[in-house]
């Protein structure tokens, strides 16, 4: 009673609201049995990303083939599925029909390494070796357009001449051959080409904090507008019917990311669609109209603003009493059929509408459908910290959970993203096991407009972490979480913030899982990837410091984590893959090296065949990822285990 007092008053006197999100669990709840870890990561039964190709005639979609996902597709109104055979251990998780509606373009890479290149697979020889059709090793390519006018050709991006920059290509799908017809003077950081595939806008990274959108007329490149360092996150989304004026999402002279029609001769900007209060978090734009359909914000669940009516009118057609969130994943060339992807936070179920008949068809159901009842509810949740700052986020409590209990504090990477309601399955894997999982867009996420990501400019390991410590107090006071019984958990930012948590507040956790994080800020900015020193590393430079500069340096060395090993208290795991190109592993061996030397508790894992990325390309590995995870949350938590 008296620790409860204790943290109790020190939340008081930091601020931090102490109301709770809503109410427990009733007593005695049942609680449901643990779920095989391979439901959740490495299932046979998963299905998704259903896309209806260009002729409206066939269905492709994401499934399991041969211990891994790949592409599968059948004629409409047929039973006469087929998988892609990759020829490759690894798995792929989305695709894109090409326009002839016979061919498959999908990225991969290999072992983790995120160099991604772009293939084409037949579905009338869906068992021959897919073509590379980015053949250049140690590059990256991913596609620009497909071209709607042209089934032979499409445009790729492709750091093939020069690795630390992305140059445009046209590809024959036919012959293999590639054109370069657009070439990076050395800071274009993004290309817009119109439906034909020509290249018609791009922004370019000019001086220290700068960034102009520039579009090509009569054959040379002149400058449209002008956008400071934190406007970074414009993006360009098309051109308007008329071919007079681009379509962004631009944060520029504004507080949040909007929706907007920039005119291509007289420069004027107008508003298209904006929120009185978050940043768009997406505008999807029609192919065949090249106009807005609609707006989607995160304000805790998702809402849709649609700027088309007909087509809401025609998505009625899904809405359902419980709260849902709707994905378009493709249409037709007419528009006609769509497929439209309804989610919760327990599940996914995918249709195909016809919007002429006014039909729903149902496609398929994500494996954990089959578990619902065992799945946990995720709520959006608000609190204010200790210097009054609002913050939202989400708690998930597991059916039966016993409060005050258990919690996991799971940091969300980037810094520059945020946590989302919706299915995810290291959220529902964590309760089924038994434990709340609190998430918290901390300062610097996106989301919440640019005044919110500028409180993170200095503050790693400062008022970022602040926030994550007030959420914990927040959970305890609430009721929810036994203070004894707290871990932090997370990947890239989200492990710097755990390892952060273990060597700057190491009485506030029982144990810490770094994922791919990184130790020392400075070592880090050695091995960054070449390609980010233009559009990355600016924003690097403002938000945590520039190590060329003895000030910075110093500040950031006494950010890193390595160098307040002394400090940690608890048991640590530490997870990384071998090929991660944005965190080097030596951040972990680093880390890890320092913990073992001062006689520290730390458990330490390596993927020699993956990367950054935790949803693995290999289904053997995820299963040791998410096993090792369990087994050590258990052990300092006391939480459930499968046994598989």
């Amino acid at each position: 009673m008296r620790g409860l007092v204790t943290v109790l008053s020190a939340v008081l006197a930091t601020g931090c609201a102490v109301t709770p999100p809503g109410p427990l669990p009733a007593p005695g709840a049942t609680t449901p049995e643990p779920i095989e870890l391979r439901h959740f990561f490495a299932s046979r039964e998963a299905n998704w990303g259903y896309r209806i190709s260009p002729d409206g005639t066939r269905l492709g979609w994401i499934a399991s083939h041969g211990g891994r996902s790949t592409v599968h597709f059948r004629t409409l109104g047929l039973d006469d599925t087929r998988p892609i055979d990759t020829h490759s251990r690894r798995t792929i998780d989305s695709f894109t029909w090409a326009r002839d509606s016979r061919r498959i373009l999908y990225l991969q890479d290999q072992d983790g390494d995120e160099q991604y290149h772009v293939y084409l697979a037949s579905i009338d020889r869906p068992d021959d070796p897919p073509a590379d059709l980015t053949p250049s090793p140690g590059s990256l390519a991913w596609i620009a357009r497909v071209i709607r006018s042209d089934p032979d050709h499409i445009i790729v991006v492709w750091n093939k001449r020069d690795r630390a920059v992305f140059d445009l290509y046209e590809v024959n799908l036919n012959t293999r051959e590639h054109t370069l017809i657009a070439e990076n003077p050395g800071d274009v950081t993004d290309w817009l080409t119109d439906q034909k595939g020509h290249p018609r806008a791009r922004i370019r990274h000019v001086g220290p904090s700068e960034r102009r959108l520039e579009v090509l007329r009569d054959g040379r490149w002149v400058e449209l507008q002008r956008f400071d360092l934190e406007e970074f996150n414009v993006r360009m989304l098309g051109i308007t019917p008329d071919d007079r004026a681009l379509l962004l999402l631009s944060s520029r002279g504004r507080d949040r990311l909007s929706l907007v029609r920039v005119d291509i001769a007289t420069r004027a900007e107008s508003s298209v669609y904006e929120d009185p209060e978050l940043d768009l978090d997406q505008a999807i734009v029609s192919e065949r109209t090249q106009e807005p359909l609609a707006a989607i914000t995160y304000p805790g669940r998702q809402v849709i603003h649609f700027l088309d009516r007909t087509l809401e009118a025609d998505l009625g057609l899904l809405r359902q009493e419980t709260p849902t969130g709707l994905r378009i994943l493709s249409f037709d060339d007419g528009e006609r059929l769509v497929t439209v992807e309804v989610f919760t936070e327990k599940g996914r179920e995918s249709y195909l509408v016809d919007r002429r008949t006014k039909e729903k068809r149902l496609l398929g159901r994500s494996q954990m459908v089959q578990f619902a009842d065992s799945l946990a509810p995720t709520e959006p949740i608000a609190l204010s910290v200790r210097d009054g700052l609002r913050l939202h986020g989400y708690l998930t409590r597991p059916p039966g959970f016993g409060a005050p209990g258990p919690v996991v504090l799971l940091v969300h990477g980037g810094h520059w993203f945020r946590d989302y309601w919706g299915y995810s399955s290291v959220v529902q894997f964590l309760a089924n096991r038994g434990y709340a999982v609190l998430q918290v867009n901390y300062r610097g996420s996106t989301g919440y407009g640019r005044a919110f990501r500028e409180l993170a400019v200095g503050e790693y390991a400062g008022k970022m972490h602040d926030d994550l410590i007030d959420a914990v107090r927040w959970a305890v006071a609430s009721g929810i979480a036994d203070p004894a019984r707290v871990a932090i958990y997370g990947g890239s930012y989200g492990g710097y913030a755990a390892l952060v948590g273990m060597t700057f507040t190491p009485d506030v956790f029982a144990c810490a899982v770094d994922i791919v994080g990184i130790s020392n800020l400075v070592s880090f900015y050695e091995t960054v990837p070449p390609y980010w020193k233009v559009g990355v590393m600016p924003l690097f430079h403002k938000y945590v410091g520039d190590p060329s500069r003895p000030e910075d340096r110093r500040r950031m060395e006494a950010k890193s984590p390595l160098f307040r090993v002394d400090q940690v208290k608890r048991p640590l795991l530490i997870i990384h893959g071998a090929k991660d190109t944005r965190v080097n592993v030596r951040e972990s061996e680093q880390m890890v090296a320092a913990l073992r030397e001062a006689g520290k508790d730390v458990r330490y894992v390596v993927f020699p065949d993956e990367g950054h990325r935790r949803d693995y390309g290999n289904w053997r590995n995820a299963l040791r990822h998410y096993s090792e995870v369990e087994n050590f949350l258990a052990g300092c938590l006391g939480g459930r285990k499968s046994g598989s």
